[in-house]
Formats: C-alpha cells, sequence, structure tokens
C-alpha cells in the first residue's frame, strides 16, 4: 500500500478545456437575427432578445427612459393587461426578466421547453405589443423613484454615481442607467413609446437560444409565425466618438457625516473590442482584481486601513470606466487616496512579476469552464459575444488568448490607460476634517450627493 506524502504539493490536473457546440444562425423575413444553440442536458430554454440600444440612447433630461421603458413590458399589452400578463407567466412557469446598461437593452426568459411555445408568444407580445398604460407607468415611476431616494441614503452609492460623472462629464456615459430624481419625474408613457417605436426594432435586435430545442426548421417556422408581424426600419444609431479622459485631475469632495469615507479613483479605460483588451484584464486582475492584489495588500494587509479595496476595468461598445473603490476610516483619507496613485502609477512605470502574471492568467482561465454550466450561462455568453461583434469561437480561444499576454503587454496597456494626473478622485465623508490635505492633490470641489456645486 502506497503511503500519501502530505509533505508533498499535489501536482496539478490538466487545464480545463472549453468544448461548446456551434451555434447556428439564421435571419427571419423582418430582419430579427436569431443564434441557436442546443443545450439539452436538462428540458430547458433559455432565451435572451438582446437590442443594441440602451441608456446612452436616452435624451439627457429623460434619462432613464431605456430602464422604464424595459421594466414596462409586462405591466400590460394592447391585448392584455398587467395582471392578465402576470397571471400568463405564471401559468406558464416563465421567469422573465430585464437587463439594460449604456450601450444595450436585453430581455431574458427561462423556461421548461414543453412551454417554449408560450414563452416564444408571451416574449413577442411583451416585446413588440406593450401598452404604456398611464397608471402603470406612473406605478413605475414612483418605484423608481424610491429606488434612487433610497440610494443616496447609501455612501457607497453616491461616491460611485459621482464618479462616473466626474469622469464622463457630458458623454452619455456620464449618465446615470436609471436617470435622476429630476430626470425620472419628467417621464411619460410618451417618452417611452417614443424610445419603443425608435429603438426595439426588429432590424437591431438579436435572439438567442439555448437548450432544449426542436430542429431548425421548426423552430424557424415558430419564430416566423409569432415575431413575423414585427415591422419597422433601422434603428437611428448615435455615431459617438470614445470618450477622452479630462485634461487635469478633478477632485470632488462631498461632505457626508461618520467617521469612514468612501473613495473613489477613476478615469476612461478601453473599448471592448480594443487589442489590449487581454492585457487590460491582467492589469485589472494585479492592481486590484483579485484578493491578493496591489491595492488589496497594500490598503489592507499592510496598512490595515480598509476592509477591502477593489479595482475594476468595465470595457464597454466604447471607452469604459476603470476605477478603484474602497471605503477606510476617515483619518487617513488623503493618505489612502496617495497609496491609490502610487499604485495605480507603479503599473505604468515597472512591469508586473513573474507570480503576478502566474496568479492573474490563472484567475481569468483556470474557472472560466464554471461560467458554461447552465443553459444561462451559456446564453448570456453569447449575448456578450453578439454585442461586443467577437467572433463566434471566441470563448473557445479566450485562454489562450489571456495566457499568450506578455508582462511587457500590460505595461504598456497600463500606460495607454492609466494618467493619475487626469483622473477623478471622489471622496464621500467628513470632508472638513481633511480639506486641507485633499488640496494637496489638486483643487478640492465641493459637491452635494447629487453632484451638484456646493461652495465652502
Amino acid at each position: 500500500m502506497t503511503e500519501l506524502d502530505r509533505r508533498a504539493r499535489p501536482a496539478p490536473g490538466p487545464e480545463p478545456q472549453i468544448k461548446l457546440p456551434r451555434f447556428t444562425r439564421f435571419q427571419l423575413k423582418n430582419g430579427l437575427s436569431v443564434l441557436v444553440m442546443r443545450h439539452d442536458d436538462m428540458p430547458e430554454v433559455s432565451g435572451r432578445l438582446l437590442f443594441l440600444r440602451g441608456a446612452a440612447n436616452d435624451r439627457r433630461d429623460r434619462a432613464g427612459t431605456a430602464l422604464m421603458v424595459a421594466r414596462a413590458l409586462t405591466e400590460g399589452t394592447k391585448e392584455r393587461s398587467a395582471r392578465e400578463i402576470a397571471e400568463w407567466a405564471g401559468h406558464l412557469g416563465v421567469r422573465f426578466g430585464v437587463d439594460v446598461n449604456h450601450d444595450s437593452s436585453m430581455l431574458s426568459f427561462h423556461c421548461l421547453s414543453r412551454v417554449l411555445d408560450g414563452a416564444l408568444e408571451f416574449l413577442a407580445e411583451v416585446t413588440t405589443r406593450p401598452a404604456f398604460a398611464e397608471d402603470e407607468v406612473a406605478r413605475l415611476r414612483d418605484e423608481r423613484l424610491d429606488e434612487i431616494a433610497a440610494g443616496m441614503d447609501e455612501p457607497r452609492v453616491v461616491a460611485s454615481l459621482r464618479v462616473r460623472e466626474a469622469v464622463f462629464g457630458e458623454d452619455p456615459y456620464g449618465m446615470r442607467v436609471g436617470g435622476t430624481d429630476e430626470t425620472v419625474r419628467s417621464i411619460e408613457p410618451g417618452t417611452l413609446r417614443d424610445f419603443h417605436e425608435r429603438f426595439y426594432r426588429p432590424s437591431a435586435a438579436t435572439l438567442i437560444l439555448v437548450g432544449d430545442l426542436p430542429d431548425a426548421a421548426t423552430l424557424e417556422r415558430q419564430l416566423e409565425s409569432v415575431f413575423g408581424g414585427w415591422e419597422g426600419p433601422s434603428a437611428p444609431s448615435l455615431g459617438l466618438d470614445d470618450p477622452v479622459p479630462a485634461d487635469r485631475r478633478r477632485i470632488w469632495a462631498i461632505p457626508w457625516p461618520g467617521p469612514q469615507t468612501e473613495i473613489r479613483v477613476g478615469g476612461v479605460g478601453i473599448a471592448r473590442r480594443d487589442d489590449g483588451y487581454a492585457a487590460a484584464m491582467l492589469m485589472n486582475s494585479i492592481l486590484g482584481g483579485l484578493f491578493s492584489s496591489r491595492i488589496n495588500m497594500n490598503l489592507r494587509e499592510d496598512k490595515g486601513w480598509t476592509y477591502g479595496a477593489r479595482s475594476r476595468v468595465q470595457a464597454r461598445a466604447r471607452r469604459g470606466p476603470l476605477y478603484v473603490a474602497t471605503a477606510v476610516d476617515a483619518r487617513v483619507s488623503v493618505e489612502a487616496v496617495q497609496e491609490i496613485l502610487g499604485e495605480m502609477d507603479l503599473m505604468r512605470s515597472e512591469a508586473p512579476g513573474d507570480e503576478e502574471m502566474t496568479l492573474a492568467v490563472n484567475s481569468l482561465t483556470k474557472s472560466l469552464p464554471r461560467l458554461f454550466e447552465t443553459a444561462e450561462q451559456v446564453s448570456g455568453r453569447i449575448a456578450h459575444q453578439v454585442l461586443h461583434e467577437l467572433p463566434d469561437d471566441y470563448w473557445e480561444g479566450y485562454a489562450d488568448m489571456i495566457r499568450s499576454v506578455r508582462r511587457e503587454d500590460v505595461q504598456r496597456v497600463a500606460q495607454r490607460i492609466i494618467d493619475i494626473n487626469r483622473v477623478a478622485v471622489v471622496v464621500v465623508g467628513p470632508v472638513a476634517d481633511f480639506r486641507r490635505e485633499l488640496e494637496g492633490l489638486g483643487p478640492a470641489e465641493i459637491r452635494d450627493i447629487y453632484g451638484r456645486p456646493a461652495g465652502g
């Protein structure tokens, strides 16, 4: 009998591989694109209807419209009341959801495959024939206003909202997806109808179906039957240029009583289809994306100033945000900002070490198969491919793409997207206690919780 030597670390197993069946594509007569993938381990179907228009298409004085449109779809159609829609969904056992960001609006459903016919009819009706009844819109508007008010009671929410505005200014990425109190109050049923008529077009949409599905010919006939009456010309495009960083460091100080300060340091990052995307993901892992990242080890483990500090790079259709977020004891607010800026600048001046690279690569590659275990996860990944026009075999080559990045590539992308002299710094805390020290980092603007100049 062989004895187990517990002093020796077990050898790692083979690298996990992703083997996904290829999806098939076809287009309905009205221009609706359809992507289908069989994933029939379970008798279920996950569907997503993705529109390449989102909150960036909102009018600035009506910010929140895209989200309200999506939420209103199941609150009554031209044939059924909100109650009847809810009863219909309940009878089918369909779970329906919406997700709106700046670049897209997505409707999703999950159902047993035996009720797929009804689920598709449900999706088609709420998507193409919403009523936007005045009483239902008023109720949704009040709910959204309550959500906004609740968020203003949380300093972490205030800090995260304000850093977007400080980074992007007048660019649509600076608008809150769900709008503000002022903009949401101005949203009427006609506002929603106009947005829906302009942007909910079959030519700007892709239907993704994953699961236990009928054969292709049967499915195509079924989709033509339920979506065939949906028509409309191509949806207008914004045609926006990439956001650009500010020409100087911008510091917003928002007074908030208490012993703690919420800190956000943000800048303009990278677009999803940028050639430097993989290097930027590794850079983020090393900077603040992992528990063992530089910023977390510095502020939490070394200094003991916080329970956690993290960074994130949100790659979007255009250059999205990169930011660092933490909360610290108010007495070390300025020192914490200085440490964050120092760690960000170090990413530019020095290539990461081999151990850092190995850990970052492993974190992005070894857990990847777990993201494709269910039909819902697979449909979500396909939606990501569609939104960003990624190749059909993108996920199969993802791990090799990450492993091919070199230390110098990470430093190069950091030099391209990080400039600590052009970032936005937002602090929410007892500003009066440290304002003089904060001014040492640059002129500090006193703002209220809504981002408005507050003087002082």
